[in-house]
């Protein structure tokens, strides 16, 4: 396919304590077929052979413009690609997650769509591997981009920005961390929730289009087990309520009917012994507006068949409780100031 003429693109790709899928994710970069690249690793504080392995990649590819940052002690997924995008010398920067493996034609598939001009941002199709466990199966297209054309949101591990507008808004730095592993390091058993959240405000406030290319193919090879499965939904929902209150938003609406269901459960049933059982109807509407948008969220958005929704509901239903808690958690703790990236 052809490319629009004159666009160098940069890609930025943050790691911690990754090193084997980080060296996969690296080597389906080599193989890009776009001619103009440049790749900045922005080594995020690894305690393991991340160092020693990128040493060895540069070596195996002298001819690769391959630029190696690294951060003296853990900063965060955005504090690193933040550092990425300063160091960028490209026209578009696009973003990779470490435990991502791109298709040859990925960043080809992605610059095609700034052929016009109005378009700021650009992000692809996120797709899962083979499912191991009931918590794969559950979590699988989360990151799923439904259709192409004008996006509703951006997936940061999967994305292209334009730089001028990128330096102008950057990634937000005050967002919830992902809590630390007994040694100190960030627990990367789970990925992070509303990186891409704030850029997308920001891009699209100050004019710009955001748009979808599922063309744009990468492979998201990440697996969950019970413990980094739940510890997803209970920090995805601080982070979730932290971005919130942060942009002064509405309530989510993926925690609006669980709110409702559990918060006039109380009132419901004190009524209900003084009325009989109907009062009981309101949470129960309120619950079952919960199922029906988790549900139709699974099928229509996701991509699962009806089979898969079934078997994975009683999961998803106790992930989307576990979400409610962190959410709420943060919800009832004051407020604090928005810092400026940098």
């Amino acid at each position: 396919m052809s490319s629009p003429p004159n666009f160098s693109v940069s890609i930025v790709l943050p790691t911690c304590d990754r090193a084997e899928i980080t060296r996969r994710c690296l080597d389906a970069l080599a193989a890009q077929t776009f001619p103009d690249l440049e790749i900045i690793v922005v080594d995020d504080g690894s305690r393991d052979e991340t160092p020693a392995m990128l040493e060895a990649f540069a070596a195996e590819h002298p001819d690769l413009r391959l630029v190696v940052l690294r951060n003296e002690t853990n900063r965060g997924a955005n504090e690193s690609r933040n550092r990425g995008v300063q160091a960028a010398g490209g026209d578009l920067v696009a973003f990779l997650d470490s435990d991502c493996i791109a298709e040859p034609d990925w960043i080809e598939q992605l610059v095609a769509g700034f052929s016009d001009p109005s378009v700021g941002a650009v992000t692809g199709l996120v797709l899962d591997p083979p499912p191991r466990s009931i918590y794969d199966l559950t979590f699988r297209g989360t990151h799923r981009v439904a259709k192409a054309g004008p996006a509703r949101r951006l997936v940061a591990g999967n994305l292209c920005v334009r730089r001028e507008p990128l330096l102008a808004c950057m990634w937000a730095e005050d967002g919830q961390r992902p809590p630390k592993r007994a040694d100190g390091q960030p627990d990367v058993s789970f990925s992070g929730a509303c990186d891409e959240e704030s850029l997308a405000i920001d891009l699209a406030a100050a004019g710009w289009t955001l748009l979808a290319r599922p063309e744009a193919v990468v492979l998201h090879e990440h697996h969950y087990d019970r413990r980094s499965f739940f510890r997803q939904a209970y920090h995805g929902g601080r982070a979730a309520a932290d971005f919130v209150r942060r942009h002064r938003l509405p309530h989510r609406l993926d925690m609006i009917p669980f709110m409702l269901a559990w918060g006039t459960l109380p009132p419901a049933a004190a009524a209900a012994a003084f009325l009989g059982g109907w009062p009981l109807l309101v949470p129960a509407a309120f619950l079952g507006l919960a199922i029906a948008a988790i549900t139709y969220n699974d099928l229509a958005l996701k991509g699962k068949t009806a089979g898969e929704t079934l078997r994975s509901f009683p999961v998803l239903l106790a992930y989307y409780h576990v979400r409610l808690l962190g959410y709420l958690r943060i919800m009832l703790q004051p407020r604090r100031p928005r810092r400026a990236p940098g």
